[in-house]
């Protein structure tokens, strides 16, 4: 079998950053992209919404919306994960939903989470969601929530004081309830795709935690909403072998199995994981897909089908975002 290709394509403007990205309906098969931007007399991330083709990008696709909350004076904003009425048609047509984090000057310098949902215009509702001491363990310092897809959220949170309490949180939209994780340190949840309506594979998580090789290896994990519990727990390292880092940033279904975008010791990858008959998770089938524009970091932050959204350091300076595409 011959190693496919992968074509780079440059996307949004300079400085802008990708983070997530979810097919919508509608004419011209439109993607939304999350992310954030910086304005002229500020250097603090601000949050970004775009709602067009995928490449080449289409600058009227630019939303830039600014998180409202009763008596807070909020300074910065970033989006992470989008969800849209093609998945979830209780959205509504036209609407999203989008979670991510932000600051406030009242809040000091601690993330909250936030999610956005309603008409891109900016007429819909902001919350803010942040996972409650009780079920921490402690005072929370941020929380920062990554991708959302049915019912559920699906994040990050660590806890004032303790720099080694950061763990994974899942967040039902449903029942306002929050679960953390309970498999090892560090954990992380990026990424959630939704499989089913219910059962014990209704969801797949994805993420990463630290369980002594080297500094992270790739999380994968069923969940299921109706009684919490998480199974099919596989670990997975970059090209299948132990290593340094392998963290998976973003998952989307394909026939078979998942497709995930991937930070690795040799920076970005495709992961392509097929779903086994027995219900678990086969072997990774590894790509590195690391931009060969850039000059230092490159970044694999979500994926769609065949076609992987992250940034890079460009020989310009700052950043830009890119797209990188499989073919045969």
């Amino acid at each position: 079998m011959s190693t496919p290709t992968v074509t780079y394509t440059d996307i949004f403007a300079p400085n802008y950053s990708v983070t997530g990205i979810r097919q919508d309906g509608g004419d011209g098969h439109p993607v939304v992209i999350t992310g954030s931007y910086e304005t002229s007399d500020s250097k603090a991330p601000q949050c970004l919404l775009y709602r067009g083709p995928l490449s080449p990008t289409d600058s009227d696709g630019y939303i830039f919306l600014t998180p409202t909350f009763p008596g807070q004076t909020v300074t910065s904003s970033i989006f992470y994960g989008p969800n849209t009425p093609l998945f979830d048609p209780t959205l509504g047509k036209g609407n999203i939903r989008a979670v991510g984090s932000y600051k406030y000057s009242e809040g000091g310098k601690a993330d909250h989470g936030m999610i956005y949902q309603g008409a891109p215009d900016g007429s819909g509702t902001w919350t803010q969601i942040d996972v409650p001491a009780d079920v921490a363990g402690g005072t929370v310092a941020n929380t920062i929530p990554h991708s959302t897809m049915g019912d559920l959220v699906v994040g990050n949170y660590d806890v004032a004081g303790n720099p080694a309490s950061g763990n994974g949180f899942i967040h039902n939209l449903k029942t306002g309830t929050f679960q953390i994780l309970d498999i090892g340190p560090l954990a992380t949840l990026y990424g959630i795709w939704q499989n089913a309506a219910d059962g014990p594979a209704a969801y797949t998580v994805a993420g990463g935690y630290k369980n002594g090789k080297g500094l992270n290896v790739g999380l994968l994990a069923d969940y299921d909403p109706a009684t919490g519990a998480l199974s099919n727990i596989t670990e997975l390292s970059y090209k299948n072998l132990p290593g340094i880092i392998t963290h998976f940033e973003g998952i989307t279904g394909i026939p078979g199995g998942y497709a995930l975008a991937a930070t690795t010791d040799a920076g970005a990858a495709f992961a392509h994981v097929a779903r086994e008959t027995g219900g678990g998770f086969g072997e990774a089938r590894w790509l590195a897909s690391t931009n060969p524009a850039t000059t230092g970091l490159c970044t694999a932050n979500s994926i769609l089908g065949n076609t992987l959204i992250g940034i890079y350091q460009p020989a310009s300076g700052g950043i830009q975002s890119y797209a990188a595409t499989l073919g045969e």
